[in-house]
Formats: structure tokens, C-alpha cells, sequence
């Protein structure tokens, strides 16, 4: 058993772990096929012997949604988990516009189980509050064992607290991508809500594999996700390089450092790492350890160096009296110190339409080009 992965995770008070004992997970998306490489659902061999690796190897936590290759990641991991099914967490999804109970049964027949340990809200979007409720009403039945959340804003974190006896909140979370620290992680951890942190590889940007922007086969997802293009690669392609010798002090790669600065951060409840080969689970445990207060240190001065926050003109400020009010209130807040993620954050208190850190990058670097940002 890897000190990493655990078997005592399940529904609370198993899923509020202390900061100090994170748990490696398995995130099912990859291996099942579309959405990633242009590959067909449950194409691939390698796919069931990375999740078989992972089980051997003592990964107990598996995350899976039926939108993960049309129900084909779950039908791989009903599988493979079946026969340990008393030794692993198996966690999976309800969408959005889905209705709960005949997506949730469908999700139990591929998954070859008569119950969840946790089903979660895939997003928070409208009518979220009545589908919450049903899932508590499905847990109640005994379909799940407990109820999480995903993709919320903290507002909605709250609310869902008052709905449901929420375990659990997944949300994304890399050394890029922060903005969970700003409310939901501090809430989760006084609430005593499981954090769980998905994407801590940035969609596999944090392998380091990519000089330039690459070039995602068709229908690969993240051929629509924006670091991997334009200036914002560039900045991630830069303090990926810096931290290369960072990686190498430390005895990782660049995979395993990302995964282990997510494992240290307190918390965090588990991280889920997804793989489509064995050698890439082995990767992954590689980085389920705490780093030193000092290699955390190092990794947040590069970043934080690459990724300082734009400072406006004069000129910007004058024009955006004319703009809507989402970019009037960017860039009121564009003073060259205060990190997006809080600006986000902020917007997003006045419990106006949510906004991402991401959002403003977008919107910064389209100032840029317009000669609207003060050299720093």
C-alpha cells in the first residue's frame, strides 16, 4: 500500500480527513476515452490496466461521471472495481440538466453496484437547488452512501449546506489555477466539508511536454481550454520551465512536483489525478507527498513572478466608463497588486453572475493588445 493512498476514505466522517493526511485518488475521466486524444470510449486496453494498476498498487478512491466518455468510464471501472468493490470509494456524478434518479440508476448498472459511496451535482447550474434535494432523497433510500457538489461558487456552497448534508465539494485546483483559496477551500475546511481537487495537472499542462501550443486531435476538450493557447500558454510554458530545476532538487518530475504542491496544501481532502497507463499511475503516486516548506515557498515565487497581476492606464480607466459593468468593476481593480483570483472572488460576493480568475486573464490580455496595461 503507497503511503498515499488510503483505504479509510467513505462517507463522513471518513471523507473529512485531517490537512495532514490527504488521499491520491483516481480521476476517471481520461480512461474513458473521448474528450482526450480523439480516442474511442473504452477504446483502449491501457486504459483498464492503469485503473488495475492503480487498484494494486492501493489507490481506493475513483472518481467517475457519465458524461466521462458517454457512461464508458463508468462501465470500465464496474469492471475492474467489481470484485474489490468492498475495498474502494466509488464516486460519480449527475449532470447538471439530468434527471438524478434515472441518471443515478443508469450510472449504478454500468458501475455494477447497488450503491454510490458519493454522488455529486456535476454543476451548479439553474434549477441546481431541486436536484440536490432529490439526490439527498436517493442517498436516503440508500442508492448513496453520501452527497457532494462540484463547479459551485461558495455562495452556493452555503446554500447547499442548508439543502443537504453535503460531504463533499470538487472543485479544480493546480499551482496555476487558484481560485478556491479565495472562499471555497476556507469554507470547506470550516464547515468540515471534503475538498476534493480536480485538475491538478492543468489538463496535463504541468507534464511539461509542451513547447508550443499544441495541437489537440478532434473532439479532445481541451482543444477549447485557453492556457493552452496565446499569451497565457506562453506564461505557463515559462514558469513551467523555471520550475523544472525545482522538480529535479526534489527527485520528481514535473507531473509528480504539481501533484505534491496540491497533496501539501491544507484542506485539500483528496487530489485526483487521472492516468491512461501504468506507468502514469506509478507517476502519480510519486507526487502523493507533502513537500517542504521551503520547495512550496519556491514554487509560489515562480508563479507568482510569471503570473503578476496588469496594472491599467490612465486611458483604460477613462474608456471603461462605457463599458459594461463586470469590466468597469475589472478595472477598477486592475492596481498591478491584487491577484485576480481575488478580484474574482469579490465580483462574485455581490452574488452577481460568478466569475473566474481565468475570465480576467482573458480580458487582460485582450487590454494588452490594445496598448490599455501599464508596463511593469
Amino acid at each position: 500500500m503507497h503511503t498515499g493512498a488510503r483505504i479509510d476514505t467513505g462517507p463522513p466522517p471518513r471523507f473529512i480527513t485531517a490537512p495532514a493526511l490527504p488521499v491520491l485518488g483516481f480521476g476517471a475521466w481520461a480512461v474513458g476515452g473521448s474528450g482526450w486524444g480523439g480516442g474511442s470510449p473504452g477504446s483502449d486496453a491501457g486504459h483498464e490496466a492503469a485503473v488495475r494498476r492503480a487498484l494494486d498498487r492501493g489507490i481506493t478512491f475513483f472518481d467517475t461521471a457519465p458524461a466521462y466518455g458517454d457512461g464508458a468510464s463508468e462501465a470500465l471501472l464496474g469492471r475492474v472495481l467489481r470484485t474489490r468493490r468492498a475495498l474502494v470509494t466509488i464516486a460519480t456524478k449527475v449532470g447538471p440538466r439530468d434527471d438524478p434518479r434515472v441518471s443515478l440508476d443508469a450510472s449504478l448498472r454500468r458501475l455494477a453496484t447497488d450503491y454510490l459511496d458519493l454522488v455529486q451535482l456535476h454543476e451548479a447550474l439553474d434549477g441546481w437547488e431541486s436536484r440536490l434535494e432529490a439526490l439527498r432523497r436517493l442517498q436516503e433510500a440508500g442508492k448513496a452512501r453520501a452527497v457532494g457538489l462540484c463547479n459551485a461558487t461558495h455562495l452556493q456552497i452555503r446554500r447547499a449546506l442548508d439543502i443537504a448534508p453535503i460531504a463533499t465539494y470538487q472543485g479544480p485546483y493546480n499551482l496555476f489555477d487558484r481560485d478556491v483559496e479565495q472562499r471555497d477551500l476556507p469554507l470547506c475546511r470550516d464547515r468540515e466539508v471534503g475538498f476534493l481537487a480536480y485538475r491538478p495537472l492543468a489538463s496535463g499542462l504541468l507534464g511539461g511536454k509542451y513547447a508550443a501550443p499544441p495541437q489537440f486531435a478532434a473532439g479532445d476538450h481541451r482543444s477549447k481550454v485557453y492556457w493552452f493557447k496565446g499569451a497565457e500558454f506562453e506564461r505557463r510554458r515559462r514558469a513551467i520551465e523555471r520550475l523544472r530545476p525545482v522538480a529535479e532538487r526534489e527527485g520528481m518530475t514535473l507531473a509528480a512536483l504539481a501533484l505534491a504542491w496540491v497533496y501539501s496544501q491544507p484542506g485539500v481532502s483528496v487530489v485526483l489525478a487521472g492516468a491512461r497507463s501504468t506507468e502514469q499511475v506509478d507517476e502519480n503516486l510519486v507526487g502523493a507527498r507533502h513537500l517542504a516548506p521551503d520547495t512550496r515557498a519556491a514554487i509560489d515565487r515562480i508563479v507568482a513572478d510569471e503570473f503578476r497581476p496588469a496594472r491599467v492606464t490612465a486611458q483604460c480607466r477613462d474608456q471603461a466608463s462605457v463599458w459594461g459593468q463586470r469590466e468597469r468593476f475589472i478595472v477598477q481593480q486592475l492596481d498591478g497588486r491584487t491577484p485576480y483570483e481575488a478580484i474574482a472572488a469579490a465580483w462574485t460576493d455581490r452574488g452577481e453572475k460568478p466569475m473566474i480568475a481565468a475570465q480576467i486573464k482573458v480580458f487582460v490580455d485582450q487590454l494588452a493588445g490594445q496598448g490599455l496595461t501599464a508596463d511593469r
